[in-house]
C-alpha cells in the first residue's frame, strides 16, 4: 500500500482504517498525520515526530470537562452541610486560645466588656499569680470634648472595671490605669508595652473575652515580640458556645467579626485592626 510522502527522521506507524481528513498538521508541535489511501476509511499511517523543543509530539489533546467540575463542587457541599455541625464548632473552638494558669508579672485586662473579664481578672489576683491589674483607657465616650467643656464626671470603662476589681476584693493600689487612650487591642498592647519596659516586665496574663482570645493573643505577642511571654486567660464568664455559636445571633456576629479580624491582622498588621473591638 501506497504511503505518501515520508519525512526524514520521523517514525511512522500502521493503524487501524479511520474517518477524518486524509491529512493533517497541528500547527503547535509539527505533527503530520498522513493518510495511506485516496479516500477515507482506508488502512493509514501515523506520523509522529520531534518539535523544535525536542518533544515527542502528540495528537491526542485534553478536553475540558465542566461537569466534572460541577460534580465536585456539588460533592464539597454536599460533604460541608452533612458535616456542618463539627466543622463549625471547630472554627469556634479554634479562637479560644486558653494557656495554663501560670505566675506572671501583671495581669492585664482588655477593655470591651463588662463585668466578665475584670472578674476573671480579679480572680487571678486574689490567687496570687500576678500582684498587679493593668487597664487602658478606651474610647469608649462618644463625646470627650463635651464631658470636658461642662466638666462632667462621666466614668470611662477602665473606671468602670476598677470599680468591680474594688467591689471583688482587689486592693486599691493592686489596680492600675495606664496613661492614654486605645481605640483598639493593638493600641492596648503599646501602652501595656511601655509600662513593661519601664519596669522590667517580661510575663503578662492576658484576660478578654474567649472568641477574642487568639487574636487578643496574636496581636500582644506581635507587638511586644520574642523577650516577652503572654499567658492567654480568657474569661468563663463571657457569653461562649462553640458548640452552638452559629445558632445565635450575637454569639455568630462575634465569631464572624473575630476571622475578618484575624485576616486583616494577619494581611496588614495594625492597619487590619478596626477600633475598638
Amino acid at each position: 500500500m501506497q504511503r505518501g510522502k515520508e519525512m526524514p527522521g520521523w517514525s511512522y506507524t500502521r493503524i487501524a482504517p479511520f474517518y477524518g481528513r486524509p491529512a493533517a498538521r497541528t500547527a503547535a508541535s509539527g505533527v503530520v498525520f498522513a493518510a495511506g489511501g485516496l479516500g477515507y476509511g482506508e488502512p493509514g499511517y501515523v506520523s509522529r515526530g520531534y518539535d523544535g523543543l525536542g518533544r515527542l509530539g502528540s495528537h491526542r489533546r485534553r478536553r475540558f470537562r465542566p461537569w466534572a467540575l460541577l460534580l465536585l463542587l456539588v460533592l464539597l457541599l454536599l460533604l460541608a452541610y452533612f458535616f456542618r455541625a463539627p466543622l463549625l464548632t471547630a472554627a469556634g473552638r479554634a479562637l479560644i486560645a486558653e494557656d495554663p494558669p501560670q505566675q506572671g508579672d501583671v495581669i492585664v485586662v482588655l477593655a470591651g466588656s463588662l463585668p466578665d473579664r475584670m472578674v476573671r481578672g480579679a480572680e487571678l489576683q486574689k490567687e496570687g499569680l500576678a500582684e498587679k491589674i493593668l487597664l487602658v483607657r478606651g474610647d469608649d465616650i462618644a463625646c470627650p470634648e463635651l464631658v470636658t467643656a461642662l466638666a462632667l464626671k462621666v466614668p470611662d470603662m477602665a473606671e468602670l472595671n476598677r470599680e468591680i476589681g474594688l467591689q471583688l476584693g482587689v486592693p486599691p493600689e493592686s489596680i492600675l490605669i495606664l496613661e492614654g487612650r486605645a481605640g483598639s487591642t493593638w493600641e492596648e498592647a503599646l501602652a501595656v508595652r511601655d509600662y513593661l519596659e519601664a519596669h522590667s516586665l517580661r510575663t503578662l496574663l492576658l484576660v478578654t473575652s474567649p472568641y477574642q482570645a487568639l487574636r487578643a493573643k496574636k496581636t500582644f505577642a506581635r507587638v511586644l515580640g520574642d523577650a516577652y511571654l503572654v499567658l492567654s486567660l480568657p474569661s468563663p464568664y463571657a457569653p461562649c458556645n462553640p458548640e452552638n455559636w452559629w445558632r445565635e445571633r450575637s454569639q455568630r456576629r462575634a465569631v464572624l467579626a473575630e476571622y475578618r479580624k484575624l485576616l486583616g491582622l494577619s494581611l496588614f498588621g495594625r492597619r487590619g485592626l478596626e477600633r475598638r473591638e
